[in-house]
């Protein structure tokens, strides 16, 4: 499971991505998440390039093909 969460999210606050995350590590689950600092959704471009090529990335990982380059 990959995770996006916003340090300053007032819709999902990041005491709830916390205690989820958490929750996946005691269940053994497989998971990456990736913090920024923004609230719901980030509006800086290069925030939403990094979050993009992570979430691409993470799919060509598991899918097993490769990462475009």
């Amino acid at each position: 499971m990959f995770i996006l969460a916003g340090e300053h999210d007032p819709r999902c606050p990041i005491r709830q991505i916390d205690n989820y995350v958490a929750q996946l590590a005691a269940l053994g689950k497989a998971y990456h998440i990736y913090r920024y600092e923004a609230g719901h959704g980030a509006l800086v471009i290069d925030e939403q390039i990094r979050q993009m090529e992570l979430e691409v990335g993470f799919a060509s990982r598991i899918l097993g093909t490769n990462t475009p380059a």
